[in-house]
């Protein structure tokens, strides 16, 4: 059978090196799809035929939004950004969206197509950047029910994810619903209603679906969209 290709926005080094976990790789592959990287690009014609040629798109982690494109100025010296990469994202989203393909947005993914679709974030807060890295999940969020993520953890109200992130949604864009919340109130999942599959986390379960049902559950339906 043959698997669904799936787009992945990557990071880069300073000297234009993909820098990227394979975790992202792993957890797309033991979904059923065939995951790619994509390389940065403003040439329209290519990004069309992105949004043409995958079935679907994971929008990865990595540094900060610009807050230009919110409507602010950076204003803490914490705010790392990207120009090339937000160009690219902006760009790939916005074509990808109107295609009504799966889309999947981790971490930083999730603030830019918050961002894409008219929404803002918080430029900084503490408290949410474990000192536990990979796998261990030390914070407890809080699930709507009646959304793909209660979905995904069987109807579970609250669920343990891990945290690796100074920014956050704040206003959530117009077209998305919040779908869970950590304790301290800040949104950590959002969802369209509608859509076929359209689901940003701001927490890494590509880190843990191998021992957690529900981030196993995350990726297989996001794939199992494409058909």
């Amino acid at each position: 059978m043959k698997r669904p290709n799936i787009a992945i926005t990557p990071s880069y080094t300073s000297d234009n090196f993909i820098r990227m976990r394979p975790a992202y790789l792993d957890a797309v592959w033991a979904a059923g799809g065939l995951p790619s990287f994509v390389s940065y690009t403003s040439d329209p014609d290519k990004l069309d035929q992105y949004a043409a040629d995958f079935d679907a798109f994971l929008f990865a982690g990595g540094v900060d939004v610009d807050p230009k494109y919110y409507g602010e100025q950076v204003m803490f010296d914490s705010v790392t950004i990207n120009a090339e990469r937000d160009e690219f994202e902006l760009a790939l989203a916005e074509r990808v969206i109107k295609s009504g393909k799966p889309v999947l947005g981790i971490c930083r993914g999730i603030q830019l197509l918050n961002v894409a679709l008219g929404g803002s974030l918080y430029q900084h807060i503490d408290g949410h950047s474990q000192s536990e890295k990979g796998n261990i999940r030390t914070q407890n969020v809080r699930l709507a029910a009646g959304t793909p993520l209660s979905d995904f953890a069987d109807g579970a109200e609250h669920i343990q994810v891990n945290t690796f992130h100074h920014q956050a949604v704040k206003q959530v864009a117009p077209p998305l619903s919040a779908a869970a919340w950590s304790e301290d109130g800040i949104c950590e999942a959002v969802y369209m209603q509608g859509h076929k599959f359209f689901v940003g986390v701001q927490w890494h379960p590509e880190l843990f679906w191998q021992d957690d049902t529900a981030a196993e559950k995350l990726f297989r339906a996001f794939v199992a969209a494409v058909n």
